[in-house]
Parts: structure tokens; C-alpha cells; sequence
């Protein structure tokens, strides 16, 4: 065969079902072929191709060889798109291989070099894929900052809906896991939203549903974690489409109706579980399930079956690999089985401090990557600016050189133009000038707000994390012990469990207070509303918006205002994609116990008692829940739509 320009492509399809040995030589053959170009940039083409095909290159030493080779090779010729490309490929690399590190490292330099060009749907995903590192190990700050940077980035890019979709999911599980279940169920009804702009969305929408279940059981709302899993297990297709995604809705439902304490079908729903999720082979996942039917087990007296199902989860989760399920399924084991507690205790705190520590090193290195990249960025944004004042004296010089030449032409032109030159030199200063000041003013503002933010994180996270767990672990020590000591004995470590768990309570209380963050009152409230409805680009709708101005609307509480205008955001927006209206209008009106809203259309109508409820109404039901009110939908066919929201104040 002639060597071309496409040989790589055709060694690569060959290697995908050749043997060991011959895959392994056509790799050098192509490596060979890629050094070997006859121009510079045919070689960063060839290695980065190379690079990029992972699974073609299966050889470790030999991938990292060619990668090394076309970030030279691309900084060589200068193309700084590549070189960022041939660091994001690295760092896919080892993110593979579980080396977080070293992969948020590379992001995190392919970043800064797609900064440079202004990239911007590209610096969005690669925060995106930074944040999702991040909360793997538990840097879960850092990650909600680097997820609120990529969604930043995305609503100033079109055809984003996909890549705000993943944000809003990903900041849901992250406030889940820090226990903020209302937050957390906010993000998920944003992802629903960008969802419903997604042609065949569906299976992506019943993995939020079931997102928003596990939020609704971990907050012990067993009844609507329950309805939420029926959603995802009753949707079609599912199954066939994605199995894994079946597997885990049937234990949520299982564990959420046991820990409702309703035990019917439950057995069956585990087995059922256990079954589709050893097709997959996730033993992280299997292991789940077989924890929880220990639990299942043990609310039905068995301790000996509940042991057996335990040790099985404990088996499946050190073959997965799985440190989190094999911490929670040791804690168990010591409950569990009395006589080899202090064994199992023993375990769970080697490896509990073992993976702290390493949390703990590796939220430093990321910190300090997030804080080389900010600097680097920053530098960048100040060169620029030497740039442009550069660029600036320069064409200020071409001017004064223009009027000598033209001095000979007539005294009065030079003075005159003199004069005009020394006043737009004055106001390019001053406007240059009040410029810096916004933007250190700004930059100032958002380091202290974020310095803030980030201490209250940590000491909630140090105080929950790591005071309480230690009591707790030692409250489980002395329930052990409790059992086999004297009567005397038994009082005074009674004593002491009840001391203990009066401080575990208050370090808990202080935690849930420092962690609370409150919503961000709205100011100017009726402003925002009449902006939202200015801002309406169909002009064949009319909007009113009617309102007492003597009452004072910024008076009401910042959690009513916001929920309130993001139903009011959704409703108009449903008015203008569905209800074919020409009108559409807002009354606000209010008494001492009471704030009433009514939203209300000249359009189509539908028959609210027909069809099921869609995304928007389940969003604004649950607005309206969290702000302990009731709503009423008043539609006829033909003629419009009414919605009353009645909100205590």
C-alpha cells in the first residue's frame, strides 16, 4: 500500500480488529509516519489526529509520546487552538486512568489557551468537565464555582441549551450531596427548562426526575421521591434505552418506600434491581443494592440474612473499587454484627482517614491550579489593555506627524487640529481611567463576596465532616461497649453518650446555620416584572402590568419575589410559544396577610382536566409549595387562560 495522507485513518480502522501485535505495530507504523512529515504543519496535523484517537493509540508510553510531540510540534508553529486541543487530550487521558490531579491540571491548561483566543463554548466545557472532577473528590466549592463560570460562559453562545442542560443537572447533584435539597431542586427545574428546548429529550429528562427523587428522599419526602421514580420507571422506552438508568429508579423506589416503612413489593423491586444492574456489571452499583436490602433485612428482624446481604455489598464494593459504598456498608456491619464490631469499626476509620487526607491534598492542588489559572488570566486581560493604550499612543503619534505635514498648508488648520487632538487625547484618558476604577471596584467586590462565601463553606464542611463524624464514630464505640460493662459502668456511659449527643446536635444546628445561605432579596421588584414583559420580542403581543404604586413591593420577603417573578417568567414565556395570544397581562394586589397575583391571556385555551401536567406547571406547583400557597389555573377552549397565585405573606 502507497503511503498518503490518509494512511493513518486506514491503519487506525484496520487496528480495530486486528490482533495485539498487529495493532501494536500499525501504532509505531503510524507514530513513524506522523514524525516523519515533510512540513511542520503536516506533522502537527498528523500527531495531533494521533492524539486525539485514543482508541486507535491503546499503548500508554506510546500515547504519551505522541502527545508530548504535538504540543511541540503545535507550539512550534504557533497554533495555540491545537495546542489547547493536544493538552485537553492528555488530560481526557488521565482522567481515564483516575488520575484527577494530573487531568484537572491539563484542563486547566488547555483552558488558559482558550482564553487567550476567546473560545468561549469551549472555556464553558472544559469548567464544566473541571467542576464534574471536582465533585468526585468532594472539592465541592470549587466545584459549584467552576460550573457557574462554564454557565457564564454558555448563555453568551447560541445553540447552548444542551451545555446549560448538563450545568444546572451537575449543580444539582452538588447541592444535594452539601444537603441543600430546596437549591438543589431549583437547578434541576433550570435543567428541565433548557431540556424542553431539546428535540428528543426524554431519557435526559427522566434522569433528572430521578435526580430530583433521590433530593426528595435524602430530604425524607418519601411520598414525592416516590411519585418522581414511578415517573422515570412508567416513561418508555427506558428500559431498552437505558438499562442502568431502569436499575437505579427500581432501588430508589425501593429504598424510598422502605424508609417510608412501607415494605410491600420492596423485596421483589430489589431483586428486580439487582438483576438489570448485573447485566450492566456495575458493581458499585450492585453493591448499593445489596446495602440496602440488609437494610431491608433488618427492619424485618433478620440479623443474620441482613449480615449475609451486607458482606456481599462489602465484597462487590472493594472488587468495584468503590470507597464510599464500602465506608457506609462497614458502619452497617458494626450495627449489624455485634461480635466483630470493634473489626469493622477498626476498618472503616483506616480507610475513612486515609481518604480524607487524600481529599484534602487534592482540594490544595486543585486550589492552587484554580489560583494559577485566575492569575494567568488575569495577566492576559492586563496585556491586553497595554495593548490597547499602545495601540492608542500610536495612532495618537501618527496624528501629531499628519498635522506637521499639513503645517505648511494653513496655521489656522494646525491650531484647530491641535485643539481637537489634545481634546480626544483627554477624553480617551478619562474614559480609560473610569473604566479601571469600575472594573478594580467590581473585582474588589466580587473577591470579598467570594471570600466570604468560601469561609462559610469551610468551616460548615470542617465542623460537618470532620468534628461530627469523629463523635459519632466514637457515640458508636460506646453503644458497643454499653452492652457488656456493670450496671454502674453502663450509667456513667450513658451519661456520656447523652453529653455527646447534646454537642453532635448543636455542632449540627451551627453547621445548617452556616451553611444556609439566604435567598438575595430583589429590589425594584415591579421594575424587574415590566422589564421582563419590555423585553418581550413578539410584537404582536400587548403587555399591562397593573399595580399600586403607592405600595411599597420591594417590602416583600426576597424568597417571594424571586418565586414569584421566575413563575411569572414562565408563564409569559408559555403564553408566547403556545397561546397564540394578543394580549397578555399581570394585576398585582395585596393586604396584610395576603399578596395576589393574577397572570391571564386572550389566547387558545385548553381543557386543564385533559393531558398531563408538563414541565412548567410541576415548576410552578413547586414554587408555590416552598412558598407555602395555592394557585388556580382557569382555562376554556378559545378563550384564554387565567392563573391565580395566592401567597401568604
Amino acid at each position: 500500500m502507497p503511503v498518503t495522507n490518509d494512511s493513518i485513518s486506514i491503519w487506525s480502522a484496520e487496528s480495530y480488529e486486528a490482533d495485539s501485535k498487529i495493532k501494536l505495530e500499525l501504532q509505531y507504523k503510524a507514530y513513524q509516519f506522523a514524525i516523519n512529515s515533510p512540513t511542520d504543519s503536516l506533522k502537527s496535523l498528523h500527531l495531533s489526529n494521533l492524539s486525539y484517537d485514543q482508541r486507535f493509540i491503546s499503548d500508554s508510553s506510546l500515547y504519551r509520546q505522541i502527545n508530548k510531540e504535538a504540543i511541540l510540534s503545535n507550539q512550534k508553529i504557533k497554533d495555540t487552538a491545537a495546542t489547547g486541543a493536544a493538552y485537553w487530550d492528555l488530560a481526557y487521558f488521565l482522567e481515564n486512568r483516575i488520575a484527577y490531579d494530573s487531568a484537572f491540571y491539563y484542563y486547566s491548561e488547555a483552558l488558559n489557551l482558550y482564553n487567550q483566543i476567546n473560545y468561549k463554548e469551549d472555556v464553558g466545557r472544559l469548567y464544566l468537565i473541571m467542576a464534574s472532577i471536582q465533585m468526585k473528590i468532594k472539592d465541592y466549592i470549587g466545584s459549584e464555582a467552576n460550573t457557574i463560570k462554564a454557565i457564564e460562559y454558555f448563555k453568551t453562545v447560541e445553540n447552548n441549551s444542551q451545555h446549560l442542560y448538563r450545568s444546572y443537572n451537575l449543580l444539582g447533584i452538588i447541592l444535594t450531596d452539601l444537603k441543600e435539597y430546596e437549591k438543589s431542586l431549583a437547578y434541576y427545574n433550570e435543567a428541565l427548562f433548557y431540556l424542553e428546548k431539546i428535540p428528543d429529550s426524554y431519557i435526559d429528562e427522566v434522569t433528572v426526575l430521578n435526580n430530583i427523587g433521590v433530593t426528595y428522599r435524602n430530604d425524607k419526602q418519601y411520598d414525592k421521591a416516590i411519585e418522581n421514580f414511578k415517573e422515570v420507571l412508567s416513561t418508555k422506552n427506558v428500559l431498552t434505552e437505558k438499562p442502568s438508568l431502569y436499575g437505579l429508579a427500581l432501588s430508589n423506589l425501593a429504598t424510598s418506600k422502605l424508609y417510608k416503612r412501607d415494605t410491600s413489593n420492596v423485596r421483589n423491586l430489589f431483586d428486580q434491581a439487582i438483576k438489570i444492574k448485573k447485566k450492566e456489571n456495575d458493581l458499585g452499583s450492585i453493591a448499593a443494592s445489596y446495602y440496602n436490602y440488609a437494610e431491608l433485612e433488618a427492619f424485618a428482624h433478620d440479623t443474620t440474612a441482613a449480615i449475609h446481604k451486607a458482606k456481599v455489598a462489602e465484597k462487590l464494593a472493594i472488587e468495584g473499587e468503590s470507597n464510599e459504598r464500602l465506608l457506609k456498608t462497614w458502619q452497617y456491619l458494626a450495627i449489624l454484627d455485634k461480635y466483630n464490631a470493634s473489626d469493622y469499626f477498626k476498618k472503616f476509620t483506616k480507610l475513612n482517614d486515609s481518604l480524607l487526607t487524600e481529599e484534602r491534598k487534592q482540594q490544595n492542588k486543585f486550589a492552587r491550579i484554580r489560583f494559577e489559572t485566575d492569575e494567568f488570566i488575569a495577566e492576559n486581560i492586563v496585556l491586553e489593555s497595554e495593548k490597547e493604550v499602545l495601540s492608542k499612543q500610536k495612532q495618537i503619534w501618527i496624528g501629531i506627524a499628519a498635522g506637521f505635514f499639513l503645517l505648511g498648508l494653513s496655521i489656522y488648520i494646525i491650531i484647530n487640529q491641535r485643539a481637537k487632538n489634545q481634546k480626544l487625547r483627554f477624553d480617551q484618558q478619562q474614559q480609560i481611567n473610569n473604566q479601571e476604577i469600575f472594573n478594580l471596584m467590581l473585582m474588589q467586590k466580587q473577591k470579598v463576596d467570594e471570600v466570604k462565601r468560601l469561609e462559610q463553606k469551610r468551616i460548615s464542611e470542617e465542623l460537618h465532616d470532620g468534628v461530627l463524624g469523629k463523635m459519632l464514630g466514637a457515640r458508636m464505640i460506646l453503644t458497643g461497649l454499653n452492652k457488656r460493662a456493670t450496671d454502674e459502668a453502663i450509667q456513667e456511659k450513658s451519661k456520656a453518650l447523652g453529653s455527646l449527643q447534646e454537642i453532635e446536635n448543636e455542632i449540627r444546628s451551627i453547621s445548617h446555620e452556616l451553611s444556609h445561605s439566604a435567598y438575595q432579596k430583589i429590589s425594584n421588584f415591579t421594575d424587574s416584572v415590566e422589564t421582563l414583559l419590555a423585553n418581550n420580542r413578539n410584537t404582536e403581543i400587548k403587555t399591562i402590568f397593573h399595580f399600586n404604586e403607592d405600595e411599597n413591593w420591594d417590602s416583600l420577603a426576597g424568597e417571594i419575589k424571586i418565586n414569584v417573578y421566575r413563575i411569572i417568567q414562565e408563564t409569559f414565556q408559555n403564553a408566547i410559544k403556545h397561546a397564540k395570544c394578543s394580549f397578555f397581562e399581570i394585576t398585582f394586589y395585596r393586604n396584610d396577610e395576603q399578596f395576589n397575583v393574577i397572570m391571564s391571556d386572550n389566547g387558545i385555551g385548553y381543557n386543564v382536566n385533559k393531558g398531563r401536567k408538563g414541565i412548567g406547571i410541576r415548576n410552578i406547583t413547586s414554587r408555590i409549595d416552598k412558598l407555602k400557597g395555592t394557585f388556580h389555573i382557569d382555562s376554556t377552549e378559545g378563550k384564554g387562560t387565567t392563573i391565580s397565585l395566592n401567597i401568604p405573606i
